[in-house]
């Protein structure tokens, strides 16, 4: 009778300490999260548009943060998107059988949507880049080495 008493109270232990660590392993995480100063941000191309119509004329920064506030609401959806499609990949590694096909499909969801973020990003250099002066374009593309 003790060594049951003894097995029930070890697996109910070992529940409670994996428990403690999940709790510690999320305020971590929550911690970071808090303390980052625009978490995903840069998946949306907010810190690329920042540093880029830092470079250009007044006018044509103006334009810029325009166009991206035109396609801020699309960005913002593909952006959740994709922070939800990463969530399939990982309970499927965490699986103790591993299906390999469903990660590879996974996978290929994930990328899809982040790719998506960066063609919304890049439509959005494109449609401003069309109204910009020959200064701001010639500003946008200052730093870049042409061999």
């Amino acid at each position: 009778m003790s060594s049951k008493w003894f097995v029930i109270n070890r697996r109910n232990g070992l529940l409670l300490a994996s428990l403690c660590l999940n709790a510690v392993m999320a305020g971590y995480i929550a911690t970071v999260w808090m303390k980052a100063e625009r978490p995903f941000e840069a998946l949306a191309g907010t810190r690329i548009i920042e540093r880029v119509a830092s470079r250009l004329p007044p006018s044509d920064a103006d334009i810029l943060w325009r166009v991206y506030r035109d396609k801020q609401n699309k960005l913002a959806t593909a952006r959740e998107n994709y922070v939800l499609a990463l969530v399939r990949p990982v309970r499927l590694i965490r699986q103790d059988n591993l299906d390999i096909d469903a990660l590879r499909s996974a996978m290929s969801d994930t990328r899809e949507k982040r790719q998506k973020i960066g063609d919304l990003v890049a439509e959005t250099f494109i449609d401003a880049v069309a109204k910009m002066s020959a200064e701001g374009r010639r500003r946008l593309v200052g730093g870049i080495a042409m061999r």
